[in-house]
């Protein structure tokens, strides 16, 4: 199976980093130390598959300081690797204000419901298990690309839809409707002074067991449309206008109570990296958010990580569990049997 949680070496963040990213003030990153200060891990991981080792070596950054994207491209100057201008947004046009606000025809998709298996409210004080990862291989990796083709769908959404089957096979109950967090680039579209800060918008999805793979792709071209990620970029930077103090505040009044959505969905697109078998990452996750699962594809082989929290009754075995089924789902087209 060769799924692993990897190996126990970590990277400080560089004093380097964290002077220029204050002084560009990342106003998203207020996001992160808010929940910080409120004892909630505010840490990504990425992984380095390397000399045919079958797990990872681990390194940690702050998502105070940059997203993703920005923290892989980081990591990989240090290790002697140019990764090259970061992705940009494919949604170049920043709407104003009348555009952004005006009303919009509402989307079709199923109200969040989630009823979760094992839910311990008592557990959200707790920290999640280091990430488990699975590096897939060449074949698998193609299989997977063949078979979201065949489902009528792009590789990220595809492997969107088989990450929420597999969460309602290993932590959710039948009939839950559920929310997912899918991160939007906005680099080129918006420039934050330091290419590596945090860049990345959302959207809010939602599942139900009925919706099929096409209707998850017109469900989040309607939220395009709709300029749901505009909406949720000004409200991630308000930081600029209410400072620190604000925005501790506000999170405070909106970060949700435990499983109140699934999670975050992450995939961090294609990299190239000599000399890497492969590389992996984790999002933080959260009470709130308690399912944190994401996807890179590098030298042609594409990974899968998970960290399940505490309070769905998350550990590293339940999540190599999921990374097993993630695996067995996206490869083949059997789940779509009924559609």
């Amino acid at each position: 199976m060769n799924a692993s949680v990897g190996k126990g070496r970590f990277a400080p963040q560089s004093s380097s980093t964290k002077v220029a990213a204050v002084r560009a003030r990342d106003y998203v990153g207020m996001w992160y130390e808010a929940r910080r200060r409120c004892g909630i891990d505010d840490h990504m991981w990425f992984g380095f598959y390397e000399q045919g080792d079958a797990s990872p070596t681990w390194k940690r950054r702050s998502h105070r300081f940059s997203d993703g994207i920005g923290a892989l491209s980081q990591l990989l100057l240090e290790r002697g690797h140019n990764p090259g201008t970061l992705p940009a947004s494919r949604h170049l046009q920043k709407p104003d204000w009348r555009e952004l606000w005006r009303t919009r025809q509402t989307v079709d998709a199923p109200k969040a419901s989630i009823r979760w298996k094992h839910l311990d409210s008592a557990q959200q004080k707790s920290q999640s298990h280091a990430p488990v990862s699975l590096l897939l291989t060449p074949e698998q990796t193609r299989k997977i690309e063949e078979t979201a083709a065949a489902a009528g769908v792009s590789t990220t959404l595809w492997l969107l839809w088989t990450a929420d089957r597999a969460a309602r096979s290993i932590v959710a109950e039948s009939g839950s409707v559920m929310s997912w967090v899918f991160p939007v680039n906005l680099r080129g579209a918006v420039d934050c002074g330091d290419p590596s800060m945090n860049h990345c918008s959302g959207l809010m999805v939602t599942l139900a067991e009925s919706t099929a793979p096409e209707a998850l792709k017109a469900q989040i071209s309607a939220r395009f449309a709709r300029y749901e990620h505009w909406r949720q970029w000004f409200s991630l930077t308000l930081g600029r206008y209410i400072g620190q103090a604000g925005i501790n505040l506000l999170y405070r009044l909106v970060r949700g109570a435990p499983g109140r959505h699934t999670g975050s969905y992450s995939n961090l697109g294609e990299w190239n990296a000599p000399d890497l078998d492969g590389i992996t990452c984790s999002a933080p996750g959260s009470p709130a958010y308690p399912v944190s699962v994401s996807t890179v594809l590098c030298n042609g082989r594409r990974t899968f990580a998970c960290r399940l929290h505490p309070v769905i009754g998350g550990s590293s075995e339940r999540s190599i569990e999921y990374l097993i089924l993630w695996r067995e789902l996206s490869c083949t087209t059997d789940a779509l049997s009924g559609w």
